[in-house]
């Protein structure tokens, strides 16, 4: 028996009744509360985009192993039109949160107040929003409407967004095809262990003569170029194993340059998730 067929109405009022969904290839995936605490790219990577087709963003910063686990969370299916979804507005771009209340229960907050453009130009569409926060703290409402949730003119048009997002898929495929996402352990980081190696056995042998102004300049150097290959695995851009390439993060960053990774990691991807997309 397949998912059922839901409608874009549907979709609407179980945002609106606390669901984080979005859309994945045709199939809506609704996101736990208890994962969305735990995504390494932050919450708000997700809520940004609550009723919006997400293909092209999961497509770009998840391995094909957590796509088809994401397969598990379908909850239904859509049709999207010649122009693909036509999105809903994210309740967190109109300042609304999920929040525990006084209950221990769920419920929504509004957090910032919404100015739009006074003005429907190319530089400033009526669609555009600014958030401003609230005075107070976050204040227990009834939550969003429906009204809430529909996006504004847009100067891209529903086709013109379409052809963005094929000229993607299409550069993406051209981009894997050529073989430039597999690691080229030898000819690339072959010669970035030996600069590594002279670099630290330099900085000891001089540490042991004496020659303490060239050792730590040495060491320096060392750390420095250590940082590159720490950011690769901190992006899984090494081995493609969380597991495998956090494991050695750590050991280069913690135990070699005293840094923790597990910091830099929660602190600077969702962050440049966030610079990239919104």
């Amino acid at each position: 028996m397949g998912i059922p067929l839901w409608t874009r109405e549907k979709v609407a009022a179980r945002i609106l009744a606390g669901e984080n969904l979005f859309i994945l290839r045709d199939q809506v995936i609704r996101i736990p509360q208890s994962w969305l605490e735990a995504h390494p790219g932050g919450a708000l990577a997700i809520l940004h985009f609550v009723g919006r087709d997400a293909t092209d963003e999961v497509s770009a910063f998840h391995s094909d192993d957590t796509q088809r686990r994401m397969k598990g969370y379908a909850v239904g299916a859509v049709e999207v039109g010649e122009y693909g979804w036509e999105p809903l507005l994210p309740p967190v771009m109109s300042g609304w949160v999920r929040k525990l209340g006084k209950d221990g229960k769920q419920h929504w907050y509004n957090e910032a107040s919404t100015v739009h453009s006074s003005v429907n130009t190319e530089k400033s569409p009526s669609s555009q929003i600014l958030l401003v926060k609230a005075d107070s703290s976050a204040i227990e409402l009834e939550g969003p409407t429906l009204e809430s949730l529909q996006c504004g003119p847009s100067p891209l048009s529903a086709k013109t967004q379409a052809q963005h997002s094929a000229a993607y898929k299409a550069l993406h495929k051209r981009v894997t095809d050529a073989g430039l996402f597999k690691t080229r352990y030898i000819t690339g980081y072959g010669p970035e262990v030996v600069r590594y190696t002279m670099f630290a056995t330099i900085a000891a042998i001089a540490y042991s003569k004496g020659w303490l102004v060239t050792s730590a300049f040495f060491l320096g150097l060392f750390w420095h170029q250590l940082t590159f290959t720490v950011h690769d695995l901190g992006h899984l851009g090494v081995t493609h194993v969380w597991t495998i390439d956090r494991l050695v993060a750590i050991f280069l960053a913690d135990f070699l340059g005293g840094l923790s990774v597990g910091w830099w990691v929660d602190v600077s991807i969702p962050l440049l998730k966030f610079i990239i997309f919104f």
